[in-house]
């Protein structure tokens, strides 16, 4: 298993340009097929529902856009008017630190002490390998960009067919299951989907929330670009761990580099209690569904996604990792500890019960049941296994 997972990253790290398009298509998928389905019950062809459930995700993007952008255009141009009052402060700050150490600052970064620095032959080794290594770094920023446009490019159009073809796809693949696994096959389908897609769409949501109430914390307290930093704070949410410590990091050293210690203290207080809300309240609210991931597997995974595929890898690894947890741990649980289904479902997914005033809405719309098909025979919630 050691051996096959090794050449599985191996193998993924050297064609993520092809798997990359085809993971976020399918996040596309998990995001869009709720409103495709609700548009489609009401007598919507599905073509139309899949056009229509594109053009309200992007008519929304755009509205935020247009909404956000000239408040984030005016902090970045303050930002780039300041930034030369910024690098003094940060000059000031690092004098008064280096001087308590009884060491002069201006004698390591003035005129004749960098000049002489310059002339050494050492460090002129040490500015050429930096150069070697930045070249290197550019090819894999190059890299990068380029796969993030493809991505952009590909992944709608991909989502598209994907949408417009699913409920075909579902009855080919079943159909290419043999008739004894094809229940399983079915039950097990729709465990990930209804995995994924609460994980796709509640991280998205958790992420404007986080993104909202961190811009508006950072206004009452008057931190400069604090619009940027509750941005920056929501993007980051996406990945787990990293968004109200990171947004907290950023307001705290801006505050710093405003001169009000005390104004970082406060952002901090305030990132930790969206930190607490979020994970206490929002996010078991909004993602019902979720894989029991211990932290310690999902840091491995996101180690190991960075490293195949950089930040873009990083996006994709928790659900990927829930997705193979879940098959996996079913075919351990049912073939090696003989658990039923529902037992083995139930060891590895956590299901939050909504809300009762939407415990109607829920049942009603029924979004959880990805994989299931009308051109089937209807699968009982407690199949019967075979002796």
């Amino acid at each position: 298993m050691a051996v096959l997972a090794f050449v599985l990253i191996r193998v993924a790290g050297a064609v993520r340009v092809i798997w990359l398009p085809m993971a976020f298509a399918f996040g596309l998928v998990l995001l869009l097929e709720p409103s495709v389905r609700w548009l489609e019950q009401r007598g919507v062809h599905r073509i139309v529902a899949t056009f229509a459930s594109f053009l309200g995700l992007i008519a929304f993007l755009v509205a935020v856009s247009a909404i956000v952008y000239p408040t984030v255009q005016r902090q970045i141009t303050e930002f780039a008017q300041q930034l030369p009052e910024l690098y003094q402060g940060v000059r000031d700050w690092l004098g008064e630190v280096v001087g308590r150490f009884g060491w002069d600052l201006d004698g390591f970064l003035g005129e004749g002490a960098l000049e002489e620095w310059l002339n050494d032959p050492a460090n002129q080794e040490t500015i050429r390998n930096l150069l070697i290594g930045f070249g290197s770094g550019a090819g894999l920023l190059i890299r990068g960009v380029t796969e993030a446009v493809v991505i952009a490019l590909l992944a709608p159009v991909l989502a598209i067919y994907l949408l417009i073809d699913l409920p075909r796809f579902k009855v080919n693949a079943l159909n290419l299951t043999p008739q004894s696994h094809r229940d399983e096959v079915v039950y097990v389908g729709r465990d990930v989907a209804r995995a994924m897609g609460s994980f796709v769409r509640g991280q998205l949501l958790v992420a404007l929330i986080v993104g909202v109430a961190s811009s508006i914390g950072m206004w009452i307290i008057d931190l400069p670009f604090w619009l940027l930093v509750g941005i920056i704070s929501g993007l980051l949410n996406m990945i787990p761990f990293l968004g109200p410590v990171a947004g907290g990091a950023l307001a705290f050293i801006i505050s710093l580099l405003n001169s009000d210690p005390w104004q970082g203290v406060l952002a901090v207080a305030i990132y930790t209690g969206i930190q607490q809300i979020d994970n206490h309240v929002i996010t078991p609210l909004i993602q019902r569904t979720r894989v029991h991931l211990s932290p310690f597997a999902i840091v491995i995974a996101l180690v190991i996604g960075g490293s195949v595929a950089g930040l873009l890898g990083v996006l994709v690894a928790v659900p990927a990792t829930a997705a193979i947890r879940i098959i996996a741990g079913h075919l351990w649980r049912t073939r090696i500890l003989g658990q039923s289904w529902r037992e083995a479902s139930e060891a590895m997914i956590e299901v939050t019960p909504p809300p009762e005033r939407l415990a109607r809405l829920a049942r009603r719309t029924d979004q959880e049941k990805l994989f299931d098909t009308r051109e089937l025979d209807a699968i009982t919630e407690e199949p019967v296994e075979e002796s």
